[in-house]
């Protein structure tokens, strides 16, 4: 196969993945403020690097889905900029994604979420997507794959390492640090 992307490939690519049993990472993010240093994507951006990089690695087993870069963003709605979905409309937007490619064979669906309030909506999410199609889904939020290790070396104390905090920009300047005021 010519990509790890799923946007990449033609649709008799797809059903070739598909019949392959490739895992499926789709990314979701939202689009807001991160602090007067970090762009808007910052959430999109960090959950599909990690979702690239997986499929990296892994390239035979896995396919990158296009981004879903708008999330639940009520409680940030006073910051230019910021994009919010309501809660019932981003799990049904969601979950038609999954079913679309549920419906195409893909048996294994992961959800990489890159914002923390869609965390528990992904979840739901995944939960549905199990029940109403026969693919098997799941769902992590990117941060809690870099806990560990981050843990190890963090300098931020309680709280530092949340929204905009250590790990986001951390994360974004190693990723491209001219994007990073």
């Amino acid at each position: 196969m010519k990509s790890y992307l799923y946007a990449d490939l033609t649709w008799p690519e797809i059903n070739e993945a598909a019949k392959a049993k490739k895992a499926l990472l789709l990314p979701i993010g939202s689009t807001e403020q991160h602090g007067h240093h970090l762009p808007l994507d910052t959430d999109n951006y960090l959950a599909t690097s990690v979702s690239v990089e997986a499929a990296k690695r892994d390239p035979e087993n896995m396919l990158v889905m296009p981004n879903i870069p708008y999330g639940y963003n009520e409680h940030a709605m006073d910051f230019p900029g910021t994009i919010h979905v309501h809660y019932d409309h981003f799990i049904e937007y969601c979950l038609d994604v999954c079913k679309s490619v549920a419906y195409y064979g893909f048996e294994r669906i992961v959800l990489v979420d890159g914002h923390g309030s869609n965390e528990h909506l992904c979840e739901f999410i995944a939960r549905r997507g199990n029940l109403e199609t026969d693919a098997l889904f799941a769902s992590c939020i990117w941060v809690d794959l870099a806990k560990e290790k981050f843990d190890e070396i963090r300098d931020s104390g309680f709280g530092g390492a949340a929204h905009a905090g250590e790990l986001e920009t951390s994360t974004y300047l190693y990723l491209d640090e001219s994007r990073v005021d």
